[in-house]
């Protein structure tokens, strides 16, 4: 949501700690060596390893949930069929026509293949499958949830409601392409990096444009940090908020804090310790906060087309991946290709947060702030406290694999067009731009899918 459709993580930031990933309700640990899951490629370095023919993994499992999947590909070949993804498909390993093949391919398997068997033998003969390099180099990935809030809040300032959200600011420049925050404008076209969070705050440079007021900050941040939320107001009228853009700062997750602080074992970090943390020390939430140089802006979405990831079209519960859409360097494509279908084989928790061995399909649909490099992946939860549970408790190493039909292979069903509409409904963003709304104008539709930077409702 960028796609800040941003994150768990953005409030765990595991970084250089050890960690678990992490504890359930019954207090079952599944503990986490010391590593630096930011580890950065070389420059020109590709995030994917072809995996030799007769080493795929076994997706038989994964085959038989289809819950959503099929949704989730058809955002995916909506946004492959927008002109402006053409961008992100420069020469390199995987071609535009390759991947979208490949979703659809996939998608007539899906609907007219009855056996696991009879499909895993078609993955192995047709299909070439990537491994993330991982944060190792080894194929090691650490997983993290993310899910948007159902928060209570005020389109104005009241006794109760004093905690805001901001809307973009005017004078924030990022780049229409790359989504790179540039900062702002100076005189003679030069620019300079936009206020930390402290000076904004301290400051009140953004008095004014206060979007929704919560009553306790961490509300507030909890909104801002995941990118979307979906917003109760005192009216009874319900809204929907998303990422619009940030101040290009470094992000430091609370739970990194926290843990540096010693205020909570690393051995027991998530969402819910931090809650339950913070409840209980109500008083040193906003100081807290303010050492999070990083801070993100939100606007109105229709509820449409929310929650919207970076691709510009909605994420599906249990089906968008969110993971790093850097540019490393040409002629390569981002460090993980955009809308691909994945396999994932790590750890998460039921509704319960209970932790247990989990494989399945989702789509990379999305990026995050606090999901860098190829040692991390994002998955999306959906909506809500059950949602809220399962991000809040996943925190699991894993692997993270791309498939994709063998060049020159034509997909079963026929060859897609670029123009080809996929059955059923993508809910993908419209085509023009839409500009920062206000709070007492109409909602306004998400941004043009060739400006991804601009929908972050996801990981961060």
């Amino acid at each position: 949501m960028k796609n800040m459709t941003r994150k768990i993580m953005g409030l765990l930031s595991i970084g250089m700690l050890s960690l678990a990933g992490c504890s359930t309700h019954n207090n079952t640990i599944i503990k986490a060596p010391r590593m630096n899951v930011d580890n950065q490629l070389a420059p020109g370095e590709w995030g994917l390893r072809k995996v030799p023919e007769g080493q795929y993994p076994n997706m038989q499992s994964a085959f038989m949930d289809k819950t959503g999947l099929v949704k989730a590909i058809n955002r995916s070949i909506k946004f492959m069929q927008s002109p402006s993804s053409q961008k992100f498909f420069p020469d390199g390993p995987i071609t535009h026509s390759q991947e979208l093949a490949s979703l659809f391919d996939f998608k007539y398997m899906l609907r007219h293949v009855s056996s696991p068997q009879t499909f895993q033998q078609l993955i192995d003969s047709r299909y070439d499958v990537y491994i993330a390099k991982g944060y190792d180099n080894r194929g090691s990935v650490w997983f993290t949830g993310y899910y948007t809030p159902i928060l209570y809040g005020s389109l104005t300032q009241t006794s109760q409601y004093r905690y805001p959200v901001y809307k973009r600011p005017q004078n924030l420049v990022s780049n229409p392409i790359t989504g790179q925050i540039l900062g702002q404008r100076m005189a003679g076209g030069s620019y300079q990096p936009y206020p930390t969070r402290e000076q904004i705050l301290q400051q009140h440079l953004l008095s004014g444009d206060e979007l929704v007021w919560f009553a306790n900050p961490l509300d507030a941040y909890v909104a801002e940090i995941q990118g979307s939320a979906k917003v109760i107001l005192t009216s009874g009228q319900t809204i929907t908020i998303g990422y619009a853009g940030d101040n290009g700062r470094t992000y430091t997750g609370l739970g990194e804090l926290l843990v540096k602080q010693g205020k909570i074992s690393a051995r027991r970090l998530s969402l819910p310790a931090i809650q339950s943390y913070f409840q209980m020390h109500p008083h040193q939430v906003e100081s807290d906060i303010m050492q999070n140089h990083f801070m993100a802006f939100l606007k109105l979405y229709n509820p449409a087309h929310w929650p919207l990831g970076s691709l510009g079209v909605k994420v599906t519960a249990h089906r968008s991946l969110a993971t790093d859409k850097t540019i490393n360097a040409p002629p390569y494509q981002s460090i993980f290709p955009r809308a691909a279908m994945t396999f994932v084989e790590t750890n998460a928790p039921n509704t319960a947060g209970v932790v247990s061995p989990y494989t399945g399909f989702m789509l990379d649909q999305d990026t995050g702030g606090a999901i860098r490099a190829a040692g991390r992946a994002d998955m999306y939860m959906g909506i809500g406290p059950v949602a809220q549970t399962q991000a809040g408790y996943e925190l699991s190493k894993g692997k993270l694999y791309y498939l994709f039909l063998k060049p020159g292979m034509t997909p079963m069903g026929g060859t897609p067009l670029e123009n080809q509409t996929p059955s059923g409904n993508a809910n993908t963003a419209p085509s023009a731009p839409a500009n920062q709304p206000t709070t007492t104008g109409p909602v306004v539709q998400p941004t043009n899918p060739g400006y991804f930077n601009e929908m972050f409702p996801g990981a961060k």
